[in-house]
């Protein structure tokens, strides 16, 4: 038998493995995150059709209704938050899925607590990269003492 080649190669390979293909294995706590505003943490992650967003809401933080015509998923991570999609309101907490599709009215409020939610777009929400432009960059770990005992205390 002629040696054959595995499918998936495993090999101990250092932290950001990139091929020249595009394709790439980062940990996330490896992407650059940005201050947006005073505790409002991005870290976005950006390939050719779809792009990500870590997000970090402090207590008391939020954002105004808006629309954009990418087509949005949001899962929510750790913590809660008042979401408004048009006129309906509710509370998100974690392993909520919100479909947004282009162009629908959309904002959100945190209380006494943060609020961490992933955020997915489709095409690419290239936008962001506006905002990070003139974002404070932190340095890996900088945003964990938001999180006592690196997560959210219990409800």
């Amino acid at each position: 038998m002629p040696d054959e080649k595995p499918f998936f190669a495993v090999s101990d390979n250092p932290p950001g493995m990139y091929d020249e293909s595009g394709a790439s294995i980062v940990n996330v706590d490896d992407y650059p995150k940005y201050e947006i505003a005073d505790g409002l943490v991005f870290c976005p992650v950006f390939a050719g059709n779809v792009s990500l967003n870590f997000v970090t809401f402090p207590a008391g933080s939020g954002f105004p209704s808006h629309v954009h015509p990418e087509e949005q998923i949001s899962i929510i991570q750790e913590g809660e938050m008042e979401f408004t999609i048009g006129e309906a309101t509710r509370m998100v907490r974690p392993g909520d899925v919100i479909i947004l599709p282009p162009h629908v009215p959309h904002s959100g409020r945190t209380f006494d607590g943060a609020c961490r939610v992933l955020d997915i777009y489709s095409p690419p929400r290239h936008g962001t990269k506006d905002l990070i432009a003139n974002a404070s960059p932190l340095n890996p770990g900088e945003t964990d003492d938001r999180w006592p005992s690196g997560g959210p205390e219990p409800a």
